[in-house]
């Protein structure tokens, strides 16, 4: 007979006789007893255990988020908005396109355009400094009064991006007509990028006809290739300050903006600040192959061996992770969340995997949280019944912190897997994922205190931009660069950006009107040195 106390059974080895199985009973009698005890002891401790951890999880829960702001709300300024609308909706008029090619860009729409700024906005042409850089970029200085602090550089582009001849019927309002209608102001970059530009205007134009003088110096840049990688636009002014040792405070440019529960699963409005932005690259991919007659074929052609290796790419999206960036962000999102969301964010140490797998079924966390595959051009053929001897594909990524340009271009090889599909980065620009700024700073205070000020008991949250901005470019110039636009950046829609029927609120004027002025006042006053 064995003794089998782990499952309180009793074995036996040989046949048993009858005084052996009396022994038995009697021993087995005392021996379930036992068992059944230390059962129902360790049932005990595993239940407690439970009540702690699970007790644990709902204290981290609701105990976890931002700390309450303390901070004085100001009234939105009192504009003329049907009069901004119109200066707004003359600016979309004026097709400043950017395009790949730069053959094709129009020189004179840029000119057309400084024109305008200039007829628009006097005040700011007779009181700032204005300079002409690489041909087409504007870069305005307002001197302050202590030119012993580091200035203030806002950021913003005049360039758009084309819109298709396939799209232009499908446009509720022409994309270059500027129309105001139904409470909208209709156009081709009435988001991308030209609302901050205007709004920086007419705050300023505003400032200087209330009598304010600023302390601090303040750069204005607007650059004109942002669109395709800013290059001789942002790029040019960059290496101006550089040259001049001109050390901006802090730079604030577009990217991120307010956002609501149409955008992310949360139930207040936040104020998405990006303290970073993803890399950016494309892929080229050709398929060598015989060509011929379509009618003899042969068992593949280039352009189904080309259709593999892309479906090969999208089956296989590059791996989602929580960097550090985007478990602050996380972090700071939680008080506007569901509490069941709130309780994931709150305990990583124990959900991490789960909320990740999570993330990755929502197009908008899932493009935070990886290098993105995007499938963006393919080209092959020429006629219907000829079989192309080579068709080619672009794929674009915008890389996550920590994916470098090699290590991506190196596991597009390995998904492929094919050696009849030559593999190269495309023509054009690319870069690396910028640098992080840190949110533990004088600087962000005061962006936050602003937005607080301006956006009343909206969340602040700090993360990553997943599009690139012009502000990649002053990396050398200052480690305090955020991305942030006071409007609801996507209005609900995410084809808004780069998308049909792009516009913006009329109601939004003077909130974006309102915050850049607050944050010009704020940054000759003495929050900074307060902090």
């Amino acid at each position: 007979m064995i003794l089998s106390p782990r499952s309180c059974r009793v074995i036996y080895a040989n046949p048993p006789t009858l005084a052996g199985m009396e022994r038995v009973i009697n021993f087995g009698t005392t021996f379930h007893h036992d068992c059944l005890m230390n059962m129902k002891s360790i049932l005990k401790w595993i239940g407690a255990a439970l009540i702690f951890l699970f007790s644990v999880m709902l204290i981290r829960t609701f105990t976890f988020g931002e700390e309450a702001v303390d901070v004085k709300s100001v009234p939105l300024l009192e504009i003329d908005e049907e009069g901004f609308a119109e200066r707004f909706a003359g600016g979309l008029r004026i097709p400043t396109v950017a395009y790949t090619d730069r053959s094709k860009m129009d020189p004179e729409a840029f000119k057309t355009f400084h024109s305008y700024l200039e007829s628009n906005y006097p005040k700011v042409h007779r009181y700032l400094k204005r300079e002409i850089i690489g041909d087409l970029s504007l870069l305005y200085l307002w001197e302050g009064t202590d030119p012993s602090l580091n200035p203030v550089l806002l950021m913003a582009h005049m360039d758009v991006v084309p819109v298709t001849d396939e799209s232009v019927d499908d446009w509720t309002h022409g994309p270059f007509k500027g129309d105001v209608a139904d409470g909208y102001i209709w156009g081709r970059g009435a988001m991308d990028d030209k609302a901050s530009l205007f709004s920086i205007m007419e705050a300023v134009e505003w400032l200087l006809n209330d009598g304010f003088s600023p302390v601090r110096s303040i750069y204005i840049s607007f650059g004109y290739d942002e669109e395709i990688g800013g290059t001789q636009g942002a790029a040019k002014v960059a290496e101006l300050m550089q040259s001049k040792n001109i050390v901006p405070e802090f730079v604030l440019d577009e990217g991120g903006g307010l956002l609501s529960g149409d955008m992310l699963p949360i139930n207040s409005m936040s104020a998405f600040v990006a303290m970073g932005e993803k890399g950016y690259m494309s892929v080229k991919l050709t398929a060598h192959g015989q060509g011929g007659h379509s009618s003899m074929p042969g068992k593949e052609t280039t352009i189904g061996i080309l259709a593999a290796a892309v479906q090969k790419l999208q089956d296989n999206p590059l791996p989602a992770s929580m960097t550090p960036s985007i478990r602050h962000m996380m972090e700071a999102f939680a008080p506007a969340m569901p509490f069941w969301v709130r309780i994931l964010i709150a305990n990583q140490w124990l959900f991490e995997k789960p909320f990740v797998r999570y993330a990755s079924g929502r197009s908008i966390l899932s493009a935070l949280m990886r290098t993105t595959t995007a499938p963006t051009i393919i080209e092959g053929g020429v006629k219907d019944n000829v079989i192309p001897p080579t068709a080619t594909a672009v794929v674009n990524f915008r890389l996550r912190p920590g994916d470098s340009i090699d290590w991506v271009l190196e596991m597009v090889r390995k998904i492929v897997n094919d050696e009849r599909v030559h593999i190269e980065i495309a023509e054009g620009f690319g870069s690396e994922a910028s640098n992080i700024s840190d949110v533990n700073t004088p600087q962000f205070d005061l962006l936050a205190t602003t937005i607080h000020q301006v956006f009343p008991e909206t969340v602040v949250v700090p993360g990553l931009s997943p599009g690139g901005t012009d502000s990649k470019h002053f990396q050398g110039l200052t480690p305090h660069i955020y991305r942030f636009i006071p409007f609801d950046r996507y209005q609900g829609k995410i084809g808004g950006v780069h998308g049909t029927n792009e516009k913006l609120s009329v109601k939004s004027l003077r909130d974006g009107v309102t915050f850049y002025t607050q944050l010009l006042r704020n940054s000759s006053s003495d929050i900074l040195s307060q902090r």
